[in-house]
């Protein structure tokens, strides 16, 4: 991350501007700028508002701020394996149990007899629950886990040829649902929260897409508001707008 701070703190010096001019000019206090200068990610709450901020300071020194967003992705993902390969689970001489032939030949046979009993146990669960039933010369399943769908008769008039006629049409009763669908235009961080519980949280990769469903209402924030393309119940939603250094929160609900 220093790499980033160092490169952006250059070009501020070779602009002759000071952290004053820049925060004067994009509105981030010094004190966040100037951890971004020295890579200093424990200055900020959450991982959203430093990319936030570091596209905003990168715009206004002329750079293209995803470059600098996917160079902080590709070193953030450097870290994280170089941890991982130093995980002290994986010591030399291999001192774990499992590591012996032995003991994995046992755990191999254990999950097998477990795997076969739960197949034996199913197969007569379902034998018992799906039994053919002969109709008119022809075997039909009637299969008493599938659920009931409830189905009344609507008598529909249409018109043909300047007559009338009347045709009898099945209606089924189904749950009215509210549709969220999020498409990432860039890589960002979203939460959704569903009827007032959170569904998801993390970070959408570039080309990625999500959908939801709600029974009232959707509640999304978005970390960077240009980088998702928002539709809901079938119709797109503006979330650039009334955003904060590009950050927003949208509560979507049926009219």
């Amino acid at each position: 991350m220093k790499e980033i701070g160092k490169t952006l703190k250059d070009k501020r010096e070779h602009m002759n501007l000071s952290l004053s001019d820049v925060h004067k000019a994009t509105r981030i206090q010094e004190k966040y700028l100037a951890a971004i200068e020295e890579g200093d990610l424990d200055a900020f709450k959450a991982e959203v508002y430093y990319k936030s901020f570091l596209r905003s300071y990168s715009k206004y020194l002329a750079f293209d701020p995803e470059e600098f967003v996917e160079l902080f992705n590709a070193q953030k993902r450097e870290i994280e394996r170089a941890s991982k390969s130093e995980d002290p689970s994986f010591s030399e001489d291999c001192k774990n149990i499992f590591c012996t032939k032995k003991i994995f030949i046992v755990v191999a046979a254990i999950v097998a007899a477990a795997l076969l009993i739960v197949f034996v146990c199913l197969y007569k669960y379902m034998s018992k629950i799906v039994q053919p039933v002969e109709v008119d010369g022809f075997k039909q399943v009637e299969d008493e886990t599938l659920p009931k769908q409830t189905v009344e008769n609507e008598v529909v008039v249409t018109e043909q040829d300047g007559s009338y006629s009347e045709e009898n049409v099945q209606v089924v009763e189904v749950s009215a649902k509210q549709n969220l669908e999020i498409e990432a235009k860039e890589t960002v961080w979203i939460r959704v929260d569903i009827d007032d519980k959170t569904a998801y949280e993390g970070t959408l990769s570039k080309g990625g897409k999500k959908m939801w469903e709600a029974d009232k209402s959707v509640t999304l924030k978005v970390g960077y508001a240009p980088g998702v393309k928002v539709s809901f119940n079938g119709k797109l939603v503006d979330v650039v707008s009334g955003a904060v250094q590009d950050v927003n929160t949208v509560v979507l609900k049926k009219k």
